[in-house]
């Protein structure tokens, strides 16, 4: 298993909140995993496997989360999942089929607040996606001052 905490194929954004100063908003990153083999290959990356972990998502401190998931917008050809989470067992999606289309969330029923900075992980459980488009996404709520 390893861990990469590198952008190859894909935006993460930043740890940021709504523009606007809303105190709620949405975090996601889009993850096309023919787009983010071939950016690995050409920078030379070791590729992708089962049990590796992506970074997508920074979290700003002052965080409270109160869910999120994945929408698969391209089934993947290989069965195969993902958990979207923090790698500690607290995961917003747990096992999410990415060999079909849909959403996998949470309900808003355990919000978890971010004190510090985070990033919120994507592990491939059972094999490396070759061809998905996937949709990862927090909703969150600003709990700074000012």
């Amino acid at each position: 298993m390893a861990a990469y905490t590198d952008t190859l194929g894909f935006a993460k954004g930043s740890a940021g909140f709504d523009s606007r100063g809303w105190p709620l908003s949405k975090n996601e990153v889009r993850l096309d995993f023919a787009k983010i083999i071939a950016a690995r290959l050409a920078a030379g990356a070791v590729a992708l496997a089962a049990a590796d972990t992506l970074v997508v998502i920074p979290v700003a401190a002052g965080s409270l989360v109160l869910g999120g998931g994945i929408e698969i917008l391209t089934a993947e050809t290989v069965n195969t999942t993902g958990t979207l989470g923090l790698g500690t067992g607290s995961a917003y999606a747990a096992a999410a089929p990415i060999n079909a289309l849909g959403h996998t969330a949470v309900a808003l029923a355990a919000p978890v607040f971010y004190a510090t900075a985070s990033t919120v992980i994507l592990t491939l459980n059972t094999a490396a996606p070759t061809n998905a488009i996937a949709r990862a996404y927090l909703v969150l709520v600003n709990c700074n001052s000012g």
